[in-house]
């Protein structure tokens, strides 16, 4: 798309949006409820209890089970001390994007061209 094309766009959505709504709020409210199935009330039907109740003992468990999950230490990572890598120079840091690609950072500031800082 254009320039021309997207200003002709804004143009024409900020005059749509400066238009009074067709169908005043509560009016267009009345009739989302009237089509909604169930008690219109407001209060909760015995079937859509049962369906709240079944949703929050889901996502329950599925926090449980993600705390759990996350709080474990997995095996599969290796201690420090159990890689044999090289020594490495006080400004590189090795950061493991998975268990066999290590990436080397240099952190130490670039070399002035005089040699000296």
């Amino acid at each position: 798309m254009n320039n021309q094309e997207q200003d002709h766009f804004d143009d024409a959505l900020a005059r749509w949006a400066a238009q009074p709504p067709r169908t005043p709020a509560d009016q267009a409210a009345r009739q989302v409820m009237a089509r909604l199935p169930g008690d219109q009330t407001g209060g909760l039907s015995l079937g859509s209890s049962w369906r709240l109740a079944t949703a929050a003992v889901g996502l329950a468990l599925l926090l449980i089970v993600g705390w759990a999950k996350l709080s474990r230490i997995p095996d599969s990572v290796p201690a420090a001390h159990d890689l044999s890598l090289p020594p490495l120079a006080e400004d590189v840091v090795l950061l493991w994007l998975d268990e066999e690609t290590p990436l080397y950072l240099t952190v130490a500031p670039p070399a002035t061209k005089g040699g000296s800082r």
